[in-house]
């Protein structure tokens, strides 16, 4: 899974049954916001909808998510960051072990990264079937786990399209606030192109906070994260990655609603596409 900065700490969720009864595929939504919570939705099958229909909702999704990157002029040296709406209850109410939390999700602020990579599809899934956070970010780790439910390798070598897992992970002490340990549930999952279409090959995430964090010190709170991303090719260059996170977090003083805790937060993302694109043009995530 991705690993970030301790202010945007890491990336991606289950999926399970694909198959239903046949509703029609729902036309995806226009702008970043939209097509953030479209995407994060559809990350699970709808009830009812045959995978087939799933699917060419998704690439639908992402194909308006290339006309959002192509009229916000992002290219390998210009990502976009910024804010997004709020998530709904109904989109978070179901997940493991969110229960009432749900209730607070106007709280959790949303944030947005859009940029290019010279990464591959298949090296990002290479780093999130790893468990190479401590190596990646020796400064933000006391101790990084991942637990899978099936085997990472076939994932990675296109046996399986669904890979789901859960991450523990605790973070040194920050400038603000105490350490922390987390728990996530997370997951992955492949789209196949479709002979003919613009979008080649997908590769999404989903994460979620499965309880709050338990913090060493007092007076700091994590209780709301949700993530997800997306990495696509159409044929146009670089692979293009959208990244959508809603987290609620205090740590100390600073709040997440705060232009101090948004401003560190986007900066970090950024900060972190840098290492991985570095890491995957210096080939240590060919495998």
């Amino acid at each position: 899974m991705r690993v970030r900065v301790p202010f945007a700490l890491a990336v991606v969720v289950s999926l399970v049954g694909l198959s239903g009864s046949g509703c029609a595929a729902a036309e995806a939504p226009e702008g970043l916001d939209n097509l953030s919570r479209f995407l994060f939705e559809r990350f699970l099958p709808a009830e009812g909808l045959e995978a087939s229909s799933q699917e060419a909702e998704i690439r639908d999704a992402v194909s308006k998510l290339a006309d959002e990157f192509a009229a916000q002029g992002i290219d390998l040296d210009t990502p976009f960051t910024g804010t997004l709406k709020d998530l709904s209850v109904d989109d978070v109410a179901d997940l493991e072990g969110v229960g009432s939390r749900a209730d607070d999700i106007a709280l959790a602020q949303g944030f947005a990264l859009a940029n290019l990579t010279n990464c591959s599809i298949q090296q990002e899934v290479n780093l999130v079937m790893a468990n190479r956070a401590m190596e990646i970010h020796p400064d933000v780790y006391d101790s990084y786990d991942k637990a899978f439910d099936g085997d990472p390798a076939a994932f990675k070598n296109g046996d399986v399209d669904v890979m789901t897992w859960v991450t523990t992970y605790k973070i040194k002490t920050p400038p603000v606030g105490s350490a922390y340990e987390a728990r996530l549930r997370a997951g992955g999952r492949r789209v196949r192109g479709v002979e003919g279409e613009a979008i080649g090959d997908i590769f999404m995430t989903r994460v979620h906070l499965m309880e709050p964090a338990q913090f060493d010190g007092e007076g700091s709170t994590f209780d709301l994260d949700f993530q997800m991303e997306v990495y696509f090719e159409d044929g146009d260059g670089a692979i293009k990655h959208f990244y959508g996170m809603w987290r609620r977090m205090v740590l100390g003083p600073v709040d997440s609603s705060s232009e101090l805790f948004i401003g560190q937060t986007l900066s970090g993302f950024v900060d972190f596409e840098k290492r991985v694109d570095a890491a995957c043009v210096d080939g240590l995530l060919d495998e």
